[in-house]
């Protein structure tokens, strides 16, 4: 029986010699179309490794006979049957369908490459959708390496190697989240903390793998500016600004300046993230009513609005209709049997919103309880729209 081996040290000390890339140069090299190439078979093929203890693998390879050394780029891709027909990446619907590779891991331009050992678990459950309490002691897995120069891709053989997996909880990509920052938000400092986020929007659909799409916010803006964020503590991941006048918008620039609503009142800020497109217009629907509190009660507080899980205020500067919390939910708290949780305002039951949807949605008021999932999440939560989003942590 093969043994379980309980340390990625062990891998690197397995890993004795690696093919060199280069290669003597002929005089007058002329570029040779080979039609595959070597992966060396590790170490530690003859062993099970164990993901769940392991921090990587490593993978060493020869140079595919190209006539002289040209600077290929290099990926790993894996398979838990031998079979090569559909990425992982290209499944559209998990669960409908599922690959039957996928890649690992950042390309490369030398002929070695270590490979981390969550990502191939992470990879494995994407191929074999193993259930949390059906996860097999020791799985087959094949890996192979491709050489990409000049738009042809080619690929060595492959090599088994045997792997201890763990389940790894699969989901679509998190809505793609932008903050708004400025004299509107928080307490108006501009911040890092001092953020409100757009949330997702009712009958719109997100990316599966990236989660962009249209998101929204709706509330009171003052005259004193403001931008977008993609990154509270991090202005170069992504900003939004204004140009030359209000209506004309700045992607990406930070030279741009702060976007300035005509007059002081409510707005509806809708973002494509896709399409990079961002509305600004005026809030058409009636006076929105300003609450002094929100709680979050349900099946894991004992349903006490009045005091079990409040929900914090984000604007102190104009009046506020965003509020957010941290709570976790166990395993006797999910909403699987319908009990869920719920938004209720100033420590009563008189003004609740609610939405079998999860983890966002738009709540209506009396609506049906939130099915929340067993996990830690911070809740972000619009009164005005209904809007909220339970992001897990």
């Amino acid at each position: 029986m093969k043994s379980i081996i309980k340390s990625s040290l062990l891998l690197f000390a397995g890993v004795a010699l690696f093919s060199a890339c280069d290669k003597d140069l002929d005089n007058n090299p002329v570029l040779q179309t080979p039609e595959t190439f070597v992966l060396n078979t590790p170490a530690y093929a003859a062993q099970t490794i164990d993901l769940k203890v392991a921090e990587n693998l490593n993978f060493t390879w020869s140079q595919p006979e190209y006539g002289f050394p040209v600077a290929a780029e290099y990926g790993m891709q894996f398979s838990t049957t031998n079979k090569w027909t559909k990425s992982v990446d290209a499944v559209v619907d998990m669960d409908a369908e599922r690959g039957n590779y996928a890649s690992v891991g950042s390309p490369t331009g030398t002929c070695s490459t270590s490979v981390s050992a969550s990502d191939l678990a992470t990879a494995i459950e994407k191929m074999e959708r193993y259930e949390e309490n059906n996860v097999p002691s020791a799985q087959d897995l094949y890996a192979r390496v491709y050489s990409l120069i000049n738009g042809d891709t080619i690929y060595s053989n492959p090599v088994k190697v045997s792997v201890a997996p763990y389940y790894v909880e699969l989901s679509d990509a998190p809505v793609e989240t932008w903050y708004l920052i400025g004299g509107s938000f928080g307490d108006g400092s501009w911040g890092d903390s001092q953020v409100v986020p757009l949330l997702p929007m009712e009958g719109q659909e997100y990316d599966k793998k990236t989660g962009k799409g249209v998101i929204s916010w709706t509330g009171y803006l003052s005259t004193t500016g403001f931008k977008l964020k993609k990154n509270p503590s991090n202005w170069d991941d992504g900003q939004v600004g204004q140009g030359a006048s209000f209506g004309e918008f700045v992607y990406n620039n930070g030279g741009s300046s702060d976007i300035v609503v005509p007059t002081a009142g409510y707005y509806t800020i809708t973002f494509d993230t896709k399409n990079t497109k961002l509305k600004i217009e005026a809030y058409t629907g009636a006076a929105p009513e300003v609450y002094a509190s929100m709680a979050l009660p349900g099946k894991h507080d004992g349903w006490n609005a009045a005091g079990g899980t409040p929900l914090a205020a984000q604007t102190t500067v104009v009046e506020n209709h965003d509020w957010k919390a941290t709570v976790t939910f166990d395993e006797k708290s999910t909403g699987a049997d319908g009990e869920g949780c719920k938004f209720a305002a100033n420590g009563a039951w008189d003004a609740n919103w609610g939405s079998e949807a999860f983890p966002y949605g738009v709540a209506a008021k009396g609506g049906k309880n939130v099915r929340n999932g067993k996990g830690t999440y911070v809740v972000y939560f619009n009164d005005i729209t209904g809007q909220y989003s339970f992001v897990k942590q």
